[in-house]
């Protein structure tokens, strides 16, 4: 009993070098799946990561449209013309297993085929419902969870929104 208090205690608290603790609960099994509308177009996310950033302390997890995105190869996916998903989770080294994330802020971004061209971000700071079911830091691990925003026009006149679930690979930078 006592060795299963420290676990707790030692996994609420981030590592002295500013990593994610060491976690590995939920009993979540979704798979990447679902889609929604980004900037009036269909979008269907194929692959999903999370990563924790130790220099921002922030939680960030992508719902891409390319297939097998590493956590090498993300900079490089993010940055190809097209659009993707990005929630902002939150900035401390925890997140509600089983419960909604209340600081979850959605960016659906356009990148243009234009360099020249910055890419346009439609933001959303409140309304999306992000939920994980499983958290697992461990090298290898995978994220599962839930995520919607409901469909709406955006100040820009095009449509935005999303409903699906995903299993997200972990990684930290």
């Amino acid at each position: 009993m006592a060795g299963a208090a420290l676990l707790s205690a030692s996994a609420a608290f981030p590592a002295a070098d500013g990593s994610f603790p060491r976690l590995r609960e939920g009993s979540g099994k979704q798979l990447t799946f679902g889609g929604g509308v980004v900037a009036g177009k269909p979008y269907v996310a194929l692959t999903a990561v999370v990563i924790w950033s130790r220099r921002s302390n922030s939680l960030t997890l992508y719902l891409l449209r390319q297939r097998a995105v590493t956590c090498a190869t993300l900079g490089k996916q993010t940055a190809k013309p097209g659009q993707l998903v990005e929630i902002h989770v939150t900035s401390k080294p925890h997140v509600p297993l089983g419960h909604r994330v209340s600081t979850a802020q959605v960016a659906f971004i356009t990148v243009s085929r234009n360099p020249k061209v910055a890419p346009h971000v439609a933001g959303l700071r409140t309304g999306a419902r992000l939920l994980f079911t499983r958290v697992d830091t461990y090298p290898g691990g995978v994220w599962h969870g839930i995520f919607k925003v409901p469909q709406r026009i955006y100040g820009d006149g095009n449509q935005y929104g999303y409903n699906g679930t995903f299993a997200a690979r972990w990684c930290q930078a």
